[in-house]
């Protein structure tokens, strides 16, 4: 089980789409309102690693064109999110802003490059037939259970804990400017 929640830890804990997302959102929002945000994450991703884990992921690596449509929709999206946090600029008293809802932030994890690499990777290095399948599924599961909320709580309580730090109208565009941008640069990651 070592392998398998190390894996789980170092996947979910450094940087990503999810992170830098639920990190900027607690900036701007604050850690309250970005409880749903944590949880269409937690659900999210779960979802996709159950279904590679019952052989879905199978199935994506075998039909080439949907990789690409998966790519081509993430670009967009993960574009289109990190315009939206490029552009925010202040905090979340100005009612202009819309929020990403547990809806929004559940079904990006589907298209969400790292989390079907993770996943696809975990059903195919993980399960191994030592055990009875139920049993390796159950251990992958509850690792990734364990890492996911851990890492989605921590990357939005490190947004929150800046959060005091930025007053000024002006240090929270540039905080939002640097997250926007670092959440472009992981598209390249989806064509690496």
């Amino acid at each position: 089980m070592a392998p398998i929640l190390t894996f789980a830890m170092v996947a979910a804990l450094t940087p990503g789409p999810n992170n830098i997302i639920l990190s900027a959102n607690a900036v701007n929002y604050g850690f309250k309102k970005t409880i749903p945000l944590i949880l269409g994450v937690f659900f999210g991703f779960l979802t996709v690693l159950s279904l590679c884990l019952i052989g879905v992921g199978e199935l994506y690596k075998s039909i080439p064109t949907a990789e690409i449509i998966i790519k081509i929709t993430a670009t967009i999206f993960l574009i289109y999110l990190s315009y939206k946090i490029f552009v925010s600029s202040t905090f979340s008293e100005q009612k202009s802003l819309k929020r990403f809802s547990f809806k929004d932030i559940y079904f990006f994890q589907i298209i969400n490059p790292k989390v079907i690499a993770v996943s696809t990777s975990s059903s195919a290095v993980f399960i191994q037939n030592k055990f009875i399948f139920q049993i390796e599924f159950l251990l992958i599961f509850l690792c990734f259970v364990i890492s996911t909320a851990s890492s989605a709580v921590v990357w939005a309580l490190i947004g929150h804990s800046i959060r005091k730090y930025l007053n000024k109208e002006k240090e929270i565009k540039i905080f939002n400017k640097v997250m926007g941008t670092l959440l472009f640069l992981s598209v390249i990651f989806i064509f690496v």
